[in-house]
């Protein structure tokens, strides 16, 4: 029996039934992406050229690493997907980072065993927030990462099946639409805050400037529908 086969074919059949039963979720996260690949052919950095490029390539492996976690999410991989965003957390730190201390941007060009970028926490406390309530989400929301980069009951527990009364492990994957809603909402919140930070490089005059306007209130509205939700199914 040709065991890889068998597990490529329940992936795609994840991929075909995420893409039909969930199709409005996806195609707004495919229109987000869209956007945040138009934007690179735009920007136009004014800062230093070290701090720059620095900024540049942070955002660019940001792009590959949430694309790989949408086809985690898109496939089945819910847990999978999760993992891979608090990588993007520490690039966005960064990116803010080396806004503020453009003068640190060899930390990133330079790279040597004793001389390295600074932890998340310490680039979260030097950056700029607009509330101390917002450091504290920040924080919060690290923590929360931090879950599931390390081994967790969640690991356990989502692998876990009751059926005729006796616990199994599942192995494989299936549609969950629960697990993908969770995971499409992390994934925008954090596409959301990668295109706030790419805007900050393109004139607002431009059209996607505009666009990226009536995106974010998508975004926006999807998270709110989400928190509300759960809300109503925790009451």
């Amino acid at each position: 029996m040709d065991y890889w086969s068998r597990i490529e074919e329940e992936t795609r059949l994840v991929q075909e039934a995420t893409t039909s039963r969930s199709s409005s979720t996806v195609s707004l996260l495919h229109k987000v992406f869209s956007h945040y690949a138009e934007a690179f052919s735009l920007v136009k950095p004014s800062e230093d050229t070290k701090a720059a490029i620095v900024r540049m390539g942070l955002i660019s492996q940001n792009f590959n690493t949430l694309r790989l976690a949408l086809d985690a999410a898109t496939s089945g991989y819910y847990l999978q997907s999760i993992v891979l965003l608090r990588n993007v957390y520490e690039n966005w730190l960064a990116f803010w980072y080396v806004a503020k201390f453009p003068e640190q941007s060899g930390l990133w060009l330079d790279p040597r065993w004793d001389r390295r970028p600074p932890k998340a926490e310490t680039m979260r406390n030097k950056i700029d927030h607009p509330t101390k309530e917002t450091k504290s989400k920040l924080q919060g929301f690290y923590e929360e990462l931090n879950r599931f980069a390390h081994t967790d009951p969640a690991a356990v527990l989502s692998r876990l099946r009751i059926i005729e009364g006796r616990p199994l492990v599942w192995v494989g994957v299936e549609y969950k639409p629960d697990d993908f809603a969770a995971c499409s909402y992390a994934l925008l919140l954090w596409l959301g805050n990668m295109l706030d930070a790419i805007s900050s490089w393109i004139p607002e005059t431009h059209d996607w400037y505009c666009r990226y306007q009536g995106i974010m209130d998508e975004i926006l509205q999807f998270l709110g529908d989400y928190n509300n939700s759960y809300r109503d199914s925790s009451a």
